[in-house]
Formats: structure tokens, C-alpha cells, sequence
């Protein structure tokens, strides 16, 4: 190989990492930019972990899942409507809906529960060591998650405020 070939492997292989790393931020940035703005009823469960930091895991009334024809590892489709100030979901689906707003996320099972959950990237709230328990106390029963949903499904966690 000569230099110049040597040159613009190296500038090719740089570029491409660039690229790649700019596609991650985008998609996570995504829902945050074009998303409509909801708000679902949670309820957090535990403020810190070891080994990833502080921050609330919440739970959500359509994170646990008893339906037999969905697999883990499967891509599901909960529909969503407007009930007053809050959404609610309806029933998940292997199709993504022809209207209305919905959430796209995965199924994973739970060796704890012996069955399965759903994951649409909202279940974590990160915060600094005060705020993550200053959150738990504040939010014991329940507590509201500001989330933003893309036209496309994909949700980020904006906040999370008690009811």
C-alpha cells in the first residue's frame, strides 16, 4: 500500500466513525426536537443503582405484559389516547397504527417476574444524587412522566412531576 491509500483509508474510517456517532445523537435527540408532548401516569421505583448512578425507574400501567403471541425481543406498537390531562394505552399490537399517536418499543422478558415487559426507552429518569432521592420522596404514590413522542413512535423522557 502507498501513503495516499494509507491517507484516505485513515480519513475514510475517521469519517465514518463520525457519521455513525452523529446518527446515534440524532435518533436519540429525535423525539426530543419533533415529538408531540404527553403526559402518562408512573409510578418511580427505586432511585439509585451501583453501577449505573442515580436515577428513578419508573414504571408505567402498560409495562407489564400478558399477552402469549408476543416474544422478547419483539418490536410492539401501543396505541395511545387522551383521557383529560393524561394518556392512556391501549393494546399492543405487532403493526404499527395507521393514526392517532403511539409508542414503539420492544419486548424483553423479566427473569424476576417470569414474564413480560415492555421498553420504550422512558423507564429511567438520570439526576444527580440529591435530586434522585429528593425525587423519591417526593413522588412515594404517584407521579406524572412528561414524555415526548415522535411521529415514528420513539419517546424520550422529558420530566417526571408529582400528580
Amino acid at each position: 500500500m502507498n501513503k495516499r491509500t494509507l491517507k484516505l483509508a485513515l480519513i475514510a474510517a475517521l469519517g465514518l466513525q463520525l457519521v455513525i456517532m452523529a446518527g446515534v445523537f440524532i435518533n436519540g435527540f429525535y423525539p426530543l426536537w419533533v415529538g408531540e408532548e404527553i403526559r402518562l401516569k408512573t409510578q418511580p421505583v427505586d432511585p439509585r443503582d451501583l453501577f449505573r448512578g442515580n436515577y428513578a425507574r419508573l414504571n408505567y400501567p402498560f409495562s407489564n405484559l400478558e399477552a402469549p403471541d408476543f416474544l422478547p425481543g419483539d418490536v410492539i406498537y401501543l396505541p395511545l389516547t387522551r383521557e383529560g390531562n393524561l394518556w392512556t394505552a391501549g393494546e399492543p399490537d405487532h403493526h404499527k397504527p395507521e393514526q392517532g399517536l403511539f409508542l414503539r418499543g420492544r419486548v424483553s422478558s423479566s427473569p424476576w417476574w417470569g414474564g413480560s415487559r415492555l421498553t420504550f426507552g422512558i423507564e429511567a429518569l438520570f439526576a444527580p444524587k440529591e435530586k434522585a432521592l429528593a425525587l423519591e420522596r417526593q413522588l412515594r404514590e404517584e407521579a406524572v412522566a412528561v414524555v415526548r413522542v415522535a411521529p415514528n413512535g420513539r419517546a424520550a423522557l422529558v420530566s417526571v412531576n408529582s400528580e
